[in-house]
């Protein structure tokens, strides 16, 4: 070998800092495996002039060392999996942190993890193969050289690139001498311009008007992308068209006057932009185009003339019917995916009433297969509003309040959390304040939210719904005890088809705060390691003596049916 290991493992890095790398230059191999034996035998199976191999016997000493390493001819990382305190995956996933290993190919070398459950974790963790031992020394020096060798090509085309680089800064300096020059030839060029035009000023003063306005107006006419043409007034005669008005209608200016009146079939739809109008015209092959008209007098040899033109817009016209197409069908998709995840809360919560009945083997109680029905007509209320498709769903406000929607949900999540080995509660501080709220868009809002807790806690977390007063609004607050929101995810909720679940659609946070806007309400979220809390801030409603009454007669009654 060209390099041997010491007894840490650790070799001395030299002090060559330079970019460039031949192709012949030694490459760095780190090998990581917590027996010395097993190092020894890769370093014997790997022993070459071209490598200096690095022998690491725990993952933290190979990231100790990759850290206070120069990793410029690090080629490859041979590691084992299963080792005692921090394995390979751990290892790998912390090296790929680094942006320095992220291209530095990682192959597993293990004994023992050898399940198809295994492999794909050492992929995911960030390995580029996986191999079992006892393993063949000649298949392993082959896929060690085949990498160095990649590793080696990488390092020349960085090289070629700079080079290029270098190259390019050159002709850079070249072009800004070449412009230099082309300027102080123009500044000659001006003067001799200059001192013609002295010479020749008589001649030159007696025709420049008409000829610069002549030249002008024929560049203009003739290079023009829009059709345009110039028709005498008092015969209809065409005098001129171009040539853009040759290629797309199919006719010259003697076609158009053999045609004679409207040679076009110009027909009127609509008044479009600055004045012109839209029109549909027929080609000389009886294509049917569209395009924008419109016209202006002008004098030609003293003669009243129009100049017409006509831009075309039917690949404009044809694209816009395509976007029209495509939004209608945006909204299709979006309308059944809603279908499908406002229907699956309450056939969750009957899912969950089922699975209870199941084990305990006693019957529902009244209460519970009634908030089952209720559910079922829900859903079948929801197929039933989307199949209409009726347009924007009416809310049906009513003063409720704020204690009774949250208790009258509290079943359906007590049922769902038992079935998930979880907890619910509730505390109320201001049971007393009223809402005018559609009632069932208010529980679809905390059924959401309180099952999004749920789904992020691990069995035996509790999830608590608190309702107050703050600041003149009404708020009701759902907790729960998750791992928390990534900060850069926090902007994005309620964006539809954003989602961090594995399965989830997007759209439920989506709907939430679509509802609670539409009740001039806002949803507030903090999330840190400790959990997420939801904050649903609502506008109190201040009743009347009557509406007051009734409000409490009917709290007392849903008091007693509890």
């Amino acid at each position: 070998m060209n390099a041997r290991m010491n007894d840490r493992g650790v070799e001395p890095m030299s002090n060559e800092r330079s970019d460039a790398m031949v192709p012949d230059e030694i490459v760095e191999i780190l090998m990581v495996d917590d027996r010395p034996e097993n190092l020894l035998a890769l370093e014997a199976t790997l022993e070459s002039p071209s490598y200096r191999l690095v022998g690491k016997t725990s993952g933290e000493d190979a990231l100790r060392y990759v850290l206070n390493s120069d990793l410029r001819r690090l080629a490859l990382i041979l590691m084992d999996v299963q080792m005692p305190g921090m394995d390979g995956y751990e290892t790998a996933m912390l090296m790929r942190e680094r942006k320095e290993l992220r291209q530095v190919p990682i192959i597993f070398i293990t004994a023992t993890y050898k399940s198809k459950t295994n492999v794909k974790q050492g992929y995911f963790s960030g390995s580029i193969d996986y191999i079992f031992k006892p393993f063949d020394p000649d298949v392993l020096r082959w896929k060690v050289e085949n990498f160095v060798s990649m590793y080696r090509h990488q390092r020349e085309l960085k090289l070629k690139n700079a080079l290029l680089v270098q190259r390019n800064q050159e002709i850079e300096r070249v072009n800004q001498r070449l412009l230099e020059a082309e300027r102080e030839l123009l500044l000659h060029q001006k003067v001799l311009e200059q001192m013609v035009e002295a010479r020749t000023k008589q001649l030159r003063e007696a025709n420049q008007e008409i000829y610069q306005s002549q030249r002008r107006f024929r560049t203009m006419f003739y290079t023009n992308p829009n059709m345009i043409a110039i028709r005498r007034v008092h015969d209809g005669k065409y005098l001129d068209v171009n040539d853009a008005w040759e290629k797309t209608s199919g006719y010259n200016v003697e076609q158009m006057n053999a045609l004679g009146g409207d040679a076009l079939r110009i027909r009127s739809s609509e008044k479009s932009e600055l004045g012109s109008r839209q029109i549909e015209y027929v080609t000389s092959k009886g294509e049917t185009r569209q395009g924008l008209l419109s016209t202006q007098m002008l004098e030609v040899n003293d003669e009243a003339c129009e100049l017409i033109v006509i831009t075309d817009i039917s690949e404009r016209v044809a694209l816009q019917k395509h976007l029209n197409r495509l939004d209608r069908l945006n909204l299709i998709g979006e309308m059944a995916a809603g279908i499908a995840h406002e229907i699956r809360n309450p056939m969750t919560t009957i899912q969950g009433f089922l699975q209870m009945w199941r084990k305990s083997e006693q019957p529902l109680p009244r209460e519970h297969i009634d908030l089952m029905l209720s559910e079922l007509l829900r859903a079948n209320s929801i197929i039933t509003e989307y199949l209409s498709l009726a347009g924007n769903k009416e809310s049906h406000f009513a003063v409720h309040a704020m204690a009774d929607i949250v208790d009258s949900i509290l079943p359906l999540l007590q049922a769902v959390a038992v079935m998930a080995e979880k907890q619910v509660t509730v505390v109320h501080e201001a049971k007393d304040v009223l809402l005018r709220v559609d009632e069932k868009e208010m529980r679809q809002v905390l059924l959401n939210l309180s099952k999004n807790g749920l789904e992020a806690m691990q069995p035996g977390g509790l999830l608590t719904i608190r309702t107050y007063t703050d600041g003149g609004e009404a708020v009701i607050d759902v907790k729960d005890e998750g791992p928390g929101i990534p900060e850069a995810d926090l902007a994005k909720l309620g964006t539809p088809f954003f989602t961090t679940k594995d399965h989830g659609t997007g759209l439920g946070l989506a709907l939430c705060y679509s509802i609670i806007e539409r009740h001039q309400g806002s949803i507030a979220v903090a999330s840190g390691s400790l959990g997420t809390v939801f904050s649903v801030r609502l506008p109190i409603y201040r009743p009347t003596d009557g509406e007051a009454e009734q409000a409490a007669a009917h709290g007392a009654a849903r008091s007693e049916d509890d």
